[in-house]
């Protein structure tokens, strides 16, 4: 067989560059829409060279677009009213044959340009708006930010000057974060060992153990906050008993009992155990 010659397959990609680029026109063109390059695809999968004047039946459009009758029927004049399609001539059945034209090319890139410099002028107000707005906020609120009121140990009449503002603290404060986590671990100590002693049938040794912390408690109640480090890793220690656990979980599970925020079913579903 004659292999083509270098005419015709400059001739084919030629023809093939200009069905991409008249798609892509219609494609863009704001007075086209998705319907019309559907039936325009239709025609051009039937037209095999720019000289040929292809034709499409009703019945042939429906299956090819999925489109509905009246819909094929306005798309394709909305097709010839824009110039993509010139009738030229009947088939013997009467359907009609079209030219079909890249009419409107210069037009659709005349467009793009505008829309394009149009959209980025839009995109750079919309972005300076912002920008205007967030310095807008800052200097409305740099007045006041940062102030704290004094603590009750500060005042006009203390023997140190107001010092409680933004993130310096006062000199004359207690620590309180320490008081606070020390009276409450003392309480729930307390009540760990008033509500959750061992029966007379256990062995003595699951005194503040995470199986002694569980009994009698509800899965969802947070177990006791630990007193000291020692005590959290002892439980910690029994809650891991048996499993293969990484430090990054060792940690985990600390900070939480620390914090007084794990339960049982927590500490279970961590631990890939099921919750009994």
């Amino acid at each position: 067989m004659k292999a083509p010659s270098k005419i015709h397959q400059t001739a084919e990609r030629s023809f093939a560059s200009w069905k991409f680029d008249i798609e892509n026109t219609v494609s863009a063109d704001p007075l086209a829409d998705g319907e019309c390059l559907q039936i325009l695809r239709a025609y051009l999968d039937f037209m095999p060279s720019l000289d040929a004047r292809p034709y499409r039946s009703l019945l042939d459009l429906q299956v090819a677009t999925s489109l509905a009758e009246n819909t094929i029927i306005d798309r394709r004049r909305k097709l010839v009213e824009l110039g993509y399609f010139k009738a030229d001539g009947k088939t013997s059945d009467g359907a009609v044959r079209y030219q079909i034209l890249n009419a409107r090319e210069s037009i659709v890139l005349d467009h793009q340009i505008v829309s394009r410099e149009t959209l980025r002028r839009l995109e750079a107000e919309k972005k300076e708006k912002v920008r205007f707005r967030r310095r807008k906020n800052i200097t409305a609120a740099s007045p006041n930010s940062g102030v704290m009121s004094p603590s009750r140990h500060e005042g006009p009449k203390a023997a140190q000057p107001l010092t409680a503002r933004g993130d310096s603290p006062s000199p004359r404060e207690g620590n309180y974060v320490y008081d606070t986590v020390e009276s409450l671990s003392m309480e729930r100590r307390e009540y760990l060992n008033r509500d959750i002693a061992p029966s007379s049938d256990e062995p003595q040794e699951l005194t503040s153990s995470y199986a002694s912390a569980t009994a009698g408690h509800e899965l969802d109640t947070p177990l006791p906050t630990p007193i000291d480090d020692a005590e959290a890793e002892s439980m910690v220690a029994a809650m891991c008993d048996g499993l293969a656990v990484s430090g990054f979980l060792h940690r985990r599970l600390k900070s939480m009992l620390a914090t007084g925020v794990l339960t049982p079913r927590m500490a279970s579903n961590i631990l890939g155990r099921r919750a009994a």
